[in-house]
């Protein structure tokens, strides 16, 4: 009997191309399960990131882009309270809001109004031991901050860092909380010298509660109290201090009865506590009134923004300027 090999007919599996589908929009969902992730850990950190960015990171490409972007996801962290777990966690651990050391706990200073004469410095600054500069700020600060660190980086014998924030002040500490950002970045930084400007967002009342009132007497107390607490920061260990007042602003009314309350009590903590006080109208206000353009190297330049308040870059380049030298006078340190 013959026999014949059979054969089998080749067969292919079913369902390969199902199969290979299904693999694929697995992978696409971990992909995106796990893209989210990052997303959702990115705005919850980004407090700790700026942060990082900003106090730790040296001036340069690198951190004036990581601040670039971190800053409108830290923003949106704040406005949605996804920045409140994180934060919690860091306080948790026996850490800052923003992740960074606690600092030790400090002194109460209080310098008599009779010792605010001219200071020195505790060294002559050269480039091999440089002058360490923070400069700190509200929007307004931060107008001061980019030429002011471009004039001192300018020198080579400086050191400087900035720390501003927009949108914040010392009234809404319970927003950000200045008194223990400040305390944090001399810790952590060292500072000769501290550099201030902030206040264009305080004219508002305490939430509470209970809420209180902005310039009742219970809110000038309340105030004077946090401005008081940040001066003192600012000025333990035998730092230096110079304090930049709010500029007048086009809104006559705001002026006298917002930022003029402002103003007053800010000059007032400064004489308590020994820190050099800057009045920034003497340079954006020259005549005793509001200014929209000044002459500038003998040409009529703009020096304020539509809003009335903030500073263009030719107003923050005539202030800068001014507080250079203001620096140098006051403290005694001779920059190149």
């Amino acid at each position: 009997m013959e026999h014949h090999d059979q054969q089998r007919p080749t067969t292919r599996p079913r369902g390969g191309r199902r199969d290979t589908t299904r693999r694929t929009a697995s992978w696409v969902r971990t992909g995106a399960v796990l893209l989210g992730a990052f997303c959702l850990w990115l705005v919850m950190d980004a407090a700790v990131l700026h942060h990082n960015a900003e106090v730790n990171s040296p001036a340069g490409t690198r951190r004036t882009v990581a601040m670039d972007v971190l800053g409108p996801i830290e923003a949106l962290a704040r406005l949605v309270g996804l920045n409140i777990p994180a934060g919690q966690a860091n306080l948790a651990l026996g850490r800052t809001a923003e992740g960074g050391l606690p600092p030790p706990p400090t002194v109460p200073t209080t310098v008599p109004h009779s010792t605010t004469t001219t200071t020195t410095v505790p060294h002559e600054p050269t480039h091999a031991h440089p002058l360490r500069v923070l400069i700190v700020g509200d929007s307004l600060g931060e107008d001061l901050a980019a030429p002011l660190l471009a004039d001192l980086n300018n020198t080579g014998a400086t050191t400087v860092w900035t720390d501003t924030r927009i949108s914040t002040g010392l009234t809404r500490l319970d927003y950000y909380n200045w008194v223990a950002e400040l305390e944090y970045d001399v810790y952590t930084l060292k500072p000769d010298v501290v550099i201030g400007m902030m206040g264009a967002n305080d004219p508002q009342g305490f939430p509470g509660p209970p809420y209180v009132a902005f310039n009742t007497a219970q809110w000038r107390a309340k105030y004077a109290r946090n401005v008081g607490q940040f001066f003192t920061i600012g000025r333990a260990s035998g730092r230096q201090f110079l304090w930049v007042s709010l500029p007048q602003i086009a809104d006559p009314g705001r002026n006298k009865l917002e930022f003029g309350v402002v103003r007053a009590l800010q000059h007032q903590a400064a004489v308590a506590h020994g820190v050099k006080y800057f009045d920034a109208d003497t340079v954006l206000s020259p005549n005793g009134h509001y200014a929209a353009y000044l002459r500038v190297g003998g040409q009529l330049a703009l020096v304020r923004q539509p809003d009335g308040i903030h500073l263009t870059p030719a107003g923050s380049a005539l202030l800068a300027q001014s507080v250079f030298v203001a620096m140098q006078r006051d403290f005694g340190v001779r920059l190149p």
